[in-house]
């Protein structure tokens, strides 16, 4: 029964040395005017409530933990009340820190989406050897996987071939600029 107990005590511990944000203890601060939005995660038995809430001390934005149902633990903040300076400076944070990455990932899924038209490349598949190239002529939903897509792509000698869209990789993306990335950020930040 011990050698459980050590494992456990060993897990924990390199559970909390791998979380990326420093840990601090929220449970005796005041978030009063600090918190952006508040939500929950309802399990089978209980709630969770959650507050996004301005750590000026970490100069970030954070999730905390605020209540339970799990025992009492009522939630202290029970809806938004950040101040329009602390809502500036949570929308400067994401601007800086966490929206370009997301407006590049989401721009690059945009432009490598496949159409009809697109010139395509056959990166796996067992039918069509790698590396053959076309242009999507047909694009439908697979009968077999109503979650996935079929394409047809014309060769260069004229043949039309039909392959699941997974199997594919568009050519020709370009990345998108700085001023693409700034207008989604301007656009889309959520402070």
């Amino acid at each position: 029964m011990s050698c459980f107990f050590i494992k456990i005590v060993q897990d924990i511990s390199i559970m909390e040395t791998t979380v990326e944000t420093p840990k601090c203890d929220y449970y005796d601060r005041d978030f009063t005017g600090c918190v952006l939005g508040v939500t929950e995660n309802n399990g089978y038995h209980d709630s969770d409530f959650f507050a996004i809430v301005w750590d000026e001390e970490q100069g970030c934005v954070r999730t905390i933990e605020d209540g339970t149902t799990r025992a009492y633990a009522p939630s202290k903040y029970s809806r938004a009340d950040a101040t329009p300076e602390v809502m500036a400076k949570a929308r400067a944070w994401w601007s800086k820190e966490i929206g370009p990455k997301q407006a590049y990932s989401v721009l690059m899924g945009h432009r490598a989406s496949i159409d009809v038209g697109c010139e395509v490349e056959v990166i796996k598949g067992r039918n069509l050897p790698k590396g053959t190239t076309g242009q999507v002529v047909w694009k439908g939903k697979d009968a077999f996987n109503p979650r996935a897509y079929r394409i047809g792509i014309r060769l260069i000698n004229g043949t039309r071939v039909f392959t699941a869209m997974s199997n594919v990789l568009k050519l020709n993306v370009l990345p998108p600029t700085e001023a693409d990335i700034q207008y989604w950020i301007e656009n889309n930040n959520p402070y």
